[in-house]
């Protein structure tokens, strides 16, 4: 599974070599409505020690305003703006960038449909979901709108982006980047990489990052980024 996964700077159109590497994938992980539209892959990693790759966002370190792409039959979808943003806050409106969803804490989760390490922490970020939507903060009340989850599908087209959120029954905003042009913006690491951020009155600030899929409980990582973000309004 892991001998296709090459560097994503080789643009592959849906033939050829990616098509037999779909073909392989879809074998270990079946999706229905899947259209082979991914220009690449990134890298995947099944794991990562802790001063690995996840020292290259240093804490501190300013984070961009990254785009986030609304569906569209010319994105390759018609779904409507639900396949983004399934359980939006009441009266957000569908945003075009990270500032644009409301929140002080975002886990930013970029994976791949094609990453077997992705599929495999899919369910713990169901479960860290659920575990912010049910969490309190003491007299400041639940963390749900405070504290975000927002993946982004590195390689990934959004009908894989609907076929993931189906498969692990996932409620947080997921959002294609078929052209890995956030990815290739943020440095072009392998995935699954997550990026834990505060929002600050310049923009966003890295509290820390996490190169693999998420190690520990969920209860676990939510304790660690409530500690690094210290107290929220």
């Amino acid at each position: 599974m892991t001998s296709f996964f090459s560097r994503m700077a080789v643009r592959v159109r849906p033939c050829g070599l990616l098509a037999a590497v779909c073909l392989l994938a879809f074998a270990v992980f079946p999706a229905h409505a899947v259209h082979a539209e991914q220009g690449a892959a990134p890298a995947e990693q099944a794991g990562v020690a802790e001063d690995g790759l996840a020292n290259v966002w240093p804490a501190g370190a300013r984070f961009p305003d990254i785009p986030l792409a609304s569906p569209s039959p010319e994105t390759g979808w018609g779904g409507g703006p639900d396949v983004a943003m399934p359980a939006p806050v009441a009266g957000e409106p569908l945003p075009d960038r990270l500032s644009g969803l409301r929140g002080q804490v975002f886990i930013v989760n970029m994976y791949s449909w094609f990453c077997a390490p992705c599929q495999e922490e899919a369910p713990a970020l169901r479960a860290l979901y659920a575990r912010i939507s049910s969490a309190g903060s003491g007299s400041s009340g639940s963390l749900a709108g405070r504290v975000r989850i927002v993946g982004i599908a590195a390689g990934d087209g959004w009908n894989l982006v609907q076929s993931f959120r189906q498969r692990h029954g996932l409620v947080f905003p997921l959002f294609a980047d078929p052209e890995l042009t956030v990815h290739e913006q943020l440095g072009g690491l392998p995935v699954p990489f997550t990026w834990v951020l505060r929002r600050e009155a310049d923009g966003f600030r890295v509290l820390f990052t996490h190169a693999g899929a998420l190690a520990g409980t969920p209860a676990e990582f939510l304790d660690r980024v409530l500690a690094a973000a210290g107290p929220l309004p």
